[in-house]
This record gives C-alpha cells, sequence and structure tokens, in this order.
C-alpha cells in the first residue's frame, strides 16, 4: 500500500461494509483523511468510537424490511398504491458521531467496552 494518494481530505462510504475497509486502510496509512459512511456495523461503531470514522448515517433497517415485505405482499395479492398503501414510505437515518458510537454498541450488540 505504499502508492497512494496522500492528498484526498475524505472518502464517503455508502454502504455497510465501506467505512470499515476505509478505516483499516487510513488507519494503516496513517492517513488523516476524514470519514463518513452508512449504517452500524460492530466494527465501524468501533471506530467512530475511536474517531477514525467521523460519523455514521444508521438507517432503520427494521422498518426498511418490514415496509418492503408488506408492500411486496399487497402487490402480489394485485393491489396497487393509493387506500391500501403509499407509492412511497420515509423511511430513517440517524447521522451519530464519536459521542454515540459507544450507546450504539452497547444498545445493538451489548459491547460495553470502552
Amino acid at each position: 500500500m505504499k502508492d497512494h494518494n496522500p492528498d484526498i481530505a475524505g472518502f464517503i462510504c455508502c454502504n455497510m461494509s465501506n467505512p470499515v475497509g476505509t478505516a483499516r486502510a487510513v488507519t494503516e496509512l496513517g492517513s488523516k483523511a476524514v470519514i463518513v459512511g452508512m449504517d452500524h456495523d460492530q466494527e465501524a461503531l468501533h471506530y467512530l468510537k475511536d474517531g477514525v470514522i467521523y460519523c455514521l448515517g444508521v438507517q432503520d433497517c427494521y422498518s426498511i424490511g418490514f415496509d418492503t415485505l408488506q408492500v411486496a405482499v399487497k402487490i402480489a395479492d394485485g393491489n396497487l398504491p393509493g387506500a391500501l398503501f403509499p407509492e412511497k414510505t420515509d423511511e430513517s437515518t440517524t447521522i451519530i458521531y464519536q459521542e454515540d458510537a459507544a450507546p450504539m454498541l452497547e444498545i445493538l450488540y451489548g459491547d460495553v467496552s470502552q
């Protein structure tokens, strides 16, 4: 990994595994690049807690899955969006920062390591 771009200022990681891989690389290279990412992987939350990752957007995966299955069943039954279900659903993403990492690790993983 000696041929890298030290002038890169940051990374936007748009899925659950990208923040982890990016944090590993940034740590290995000693880079000061800022990392923002998505989701709540346990390793990513540890990197957030340690300040390697700046912030993570945590999605409500339960609601996304529930809404998807509910709509799929209604469509399979021959229904169209309208009175029974909306054409679009509103799902939430919460942005968390370093101070939020330890509580999130405890809530999601029972991880109380400091």
